[in-house]
């Protein structure tokens, strides 16, 4: 009977293991699975941040350049060198001003006396329509040019038109202004569009003053409002508050017919508005049982008559993370294992155990950070130690990103990535030519404790990661609390933050920095 009860014992024993072990792991994937459901819609959130400062970056540097055209004209009538009169010089000065600009209609200049330039470029050259005021009404002069020189009369016409009564004739009161106007129809091409304008005073009579417009036409808006992230359902979109209009952008070729943009833009615009306009706030709303998330933002940061959006499906957004985020790794296996093996001491001698915390996956912060792209707690390098221009080693390379970790300790704390491209494109290490990844992260340590100090390493963890098979190493830096100092040689230079560069500050910046933020 003693090895019966003996054999009973040892069974019992592996039962209670068996089951101690399959509740440990059912604990640890439940807890994976709570950790996915509450952290997505934040790593959703994060994405879609991302999607809309890299998808609207080409429309803002678009409008920030608009801007930067009036205000050169602006700048050009206050010191005298515009003469409205003068055709064949405004034609020297404003040809180039717009030539090859696809989205821009035309460009129009008027003072208080109602006296117009107007200028258009052509398929087969440019067109100017000169409105002359007078006593028996407004005359309007056409001319085609080749040149800004070679100008042939066209015709001329009595005509109702006034420039004064226009949407863009607009006297701005602050000296630095853009004035915006609302959507409205063009009066030569007869297109829908809006108008950036400018004005300012003549300097030779100041009861008389100038406006000078840029007119921007909708199908231009529209053809960069187009993601660009393939076969997605999601879409780009211009809506005036004030004027209940929504624009959407053009899709990016999705299939999925059954998708009515309108009724989805009009179910977020509602529920933005119902939250009181907030900026680039995640806004989540359903949509054909699908959860779909979006954010806005105004397309000019000033006087803006219009907010540009982004909305795509959430399950697009988790798409290339889901398997990720739900997959129990190799140090959960292991750590479920040898948990199971000791539960049953647990349960014998306390009765419970606890889990083990879960940590957020390196692969995931990776592509949370790309998606966040490079700002003040944020920097891509697209090598370790190689010059792309030249092919070579340089030194200059490995002291460019060892300024951002310093600029780091130094600051909030932030992420470099090692083989990512300014443009969040991961272009991978191989261009360093490092024998393996081992190699790699010595090379990258040893600079750090020659360039940096040994002593700073606990505030720094290097991470070599693998996606899109290319290699990309991940140094997260924490603020370190004290002064860090990059050492070249036998100069020392210190290093903040400010925006997405590191700022180098003299001794006496630096005294003062440390004061304040010591």
């Amino acid at each position: 009977m003693q090895p019966e009860n003996q054999s009973k014992k040892k069974y019992s024993l592996l039962w209670s293991l068996t089951l101690s072990l399959a509740g440990f792991l059912f604990i640890l994937f439940s807890l994976n699975l709570y950790q996915y459901f509450r952290v997505k819609s934040d790593v959703a959130s994060t994405l879609l941040q991302g999607i809309n400062e890299k998808e609207l970056g080409e429309l803002r540097s678009f409008f920030n350049n608009i801007g930067d055209k009036l205000n050169i004209v602006r700048d050009w009538g206050k010191n005298g060198v515009i003469d409205s009169e003068d055709i064949v010089s405004l034609n020297k000065k404003l040809f180039p001003l717009i030539e090859h600009q696809e989205l821009v209609s035309g460009v129009l200049l008027a003072d208080n006396s109602g006296r117009e330039y107007f200028l258009r470029q052509k398929e087969d050259g440019w067109l100017t329509r000169i409105t002359l005021p007078g006593p028996d009404g407004n005359r309007a002069v056409y001319k085609s040019w080749q040149d800004p020189e070679q100008g042939r009369d066209l015709r001329q016409a009595q005509t109702d038109y006034d420039p004064r009564k226009r949407p863009w004739f607009h006297r701005s009161q602050q000296t630095n202004e853009v004035y915006w106007t609302s959507l409205y129809t063009f009066f030569e091409s007869r297109e829908k569009g809006v108008t950036a304008s400018v004005s300012w005073d003549s300097p030779e009579n100041k009861n008389n003053f100038f406006v000078f417009g840029i007119d921007i036409s909708l199908k231009g808006i529209q053809k960069l409002m187009r993601l660009k992230r393939k076969n997605t359902t999601g879409i780009m979109f211009l809506v005036n508050p004030s004027g209940n209009s929504i624009l959407p952008g053009l899709t990016a070729g999705s299939s999925d017919t059954a998708i009515d943009y309108t009724e989805v833009l009009s179910t977020l615009v509602e529920q933005w508005k119902v939250s009181e306009h907030p900026v680039q706030e995640t806004i989540t709303f359903s949509y054909q049982n699908r959860q779909w998330l979006g954010s806005l933002q105004p397309l000019v940061q000033n006087n803006s008559v219009f907010w540009i959006g982004v909305t795509v499906p959430e399950r697009e957004l988790l798409a290339e993370l889901n398997q990720t985020l739900l997959r129990l790794d190799l140090t959960d296996v292991l750590v479920a294992t040898a948990g199971g093996m000791l539960l049953l001491f647990f349960i014998w001698k306390n009765g419970g155990f606890r889990p083990r915390r879960h940590v957020v996956d390196p692969l995931i912060r990776l592509h949370q950070l790309i998606n966040q792209g490079e700002g003040a707690k944020v920097e891509f390098k697209s090598t370790v130690r190689t010059n792309l221009k030249s092919g070579k080693k340089g030194k200059e390379i490995e002291l460019a990103w060892l300024k951002a970790v310093v600029a780091f300790l130094n600051a909030d704390g932030g992420a470099l990535l090692l083989g990512v491209e300014d443009s969040g494109r991961i272009g991978g290490l191989e261009v360093d030519a490092f024998e393996n990844g081992d190699r790699c992260l010595l090379h990258i340590k040893n600079l750090i404790n020659q360039h940096i100090g040994a002593e700073f390493s606990g505030f720094i963890n290097i991470t070599l990661l693998t996606s899109e098979d290319k290699e990309v190493v991940m140094v997260e830096v924490n603020r370190a609390g004290q002064p860090v100092f990059l050492k070249i040689g036998k100069n020392e230079e210190f290093y903040i933050r400010s925006g997405p560069s590191s700022v180098k500050l003299s001794p006496s910046q630096m005294i003062s920095y440390v004061l304040q933020n010591g």
